[in-house]
Formats: C-alpha cells, structure tokens, sequence
C-alpha cells in the first residue's frame, strides 16, 4: 500500500469531506478512487509522461461534482429542518408552564441555591455602622453575578416580633448570651 500526502484547498477538502457524507464512503476512498481513474489512462510511456505534466484537472472536476451533489442535497433538507424546528417551536409554545419551563427553573434553583451556600458565612451580620448592623445574604447566579440582599437587623427583629410573638422575641436576649459566652470561650482558647 502507498500511501500519498496530499494538501487540498480548503474548498476542496470541505467538499471532499461532504460528498463523503454523502455518498456513506470515507473521503480516503473517493480520493483513492479518483486517483485510481486519472492513472487508468496513464496506459503508455508517452500517454504517462503527458498526464504527469497535467494539472489534475480531471480530478478537481471529480472533487467539484462531488462537493455540488453534496450541497445539492443539503440545501433540500434545510426546508425541512426549518419547517421541523417551526414546528417544534410551537409545540414547545403551546406546553403547559410546569411542562416547559418548571424543569429548567429546577435546575437554575439547584446552581443558584449552590453558589449562594458558597459564600461563607452566608447571611452574616455587617454594615458600615456598628450600630445600624445589616443582615447580609448574598445570591450567587455565577461566579460574577451576585446579588446581596439588605436588611437592617433592627427590621429584622422587629419582623421576627412580628411573625414570632413576643414570648419568641423575649428569648433574644438569652440567645444573644449564648452566642457571646461561645465567643468568649473562644477567646480564651
């Protein structure tokens, strides 16, 4: 087996590869094939020193035909995968919400909720005024997309009153002596 090198344009290696595609046979083996016909009529010592000075352009011509039956038949199925999509389109437009779009909601809730828990701590107590603190959460959408959510920590206790009752509230303080009992603790540490 020889086995040759050859640089084709990039038209010609486009339609090479196409008519491949079409025609279910391996670009080696059309190539191969139209080698093989060009060397046919090589029969004789003169007939093969005339065709070694040619400029392949019966080969060229064999590639063109190839690469315009391709496009031929690619250009007919267009139509039809246009008319497949419009098709599927409305489909897609005429589902039901929890059908369509509630499967793809599920997913941007899981990334959302996972890049969110990736900011630690997440929500903490912070602001700029160490006596107006802010309750901080911050939303991740992605790794330069994130929104922090405000609110002043007094709103935050004065909600809690609110939804919680006021024996809840009452219980602020013994948290709150919790929590600096566990720092001091720490500190000792």
């Amino acid at each position: 087996m020889t086995i040759f090198n050859v640089r084709l344009s990039h038209e010609d290696e486009t339609g090479l590869s196409a008519a491949a595609k079409t025609s279910g046979r391996s670009k080696s083996e059309i190539a191969r094939d139209a080698i093989s016909a060009h060397l046919q009529k090589m029969g004789d010592d003169e007939k093969r020193w005339e065709t070694l000075h040619d400029d392949w352009s019966e080969y060229g011509a064999a590639v063109l035909d190839a690469y315009g039956a391709l496009v031929g038949a690619q250009v007919a199925k267009l139509d039809a995968l246009r008319r497949a999509f419009e098709t599927r389109l409305v489909e897609i437009e005429d589902m039901d919400w929890e059908k369509a779009i509630e499967p793809v909601y599920e997913i941007f809730r899981k990334k959302v909720i996972a890049k969110s828990r990736s900011y630690s701590p997440n929500p903490y107590i912070g602001g700029r005024d160490i006596k107006q603190p802010d309750v901080v959460a911050a939303i991740g959408f992605a790794a330069d997309d994130v929104h922090d959510f405000k609110l002043p920590l007094e709103q935050v206790f004065y909600d809690y009153c609110g939804s919680a009752g006021w024996e809840a509230f009452d219980e602020i303080p013994a948290i709150y002596a919790r929590a600096r009992a566990r720092l001091e603790a720490n500190k000792k540490k």
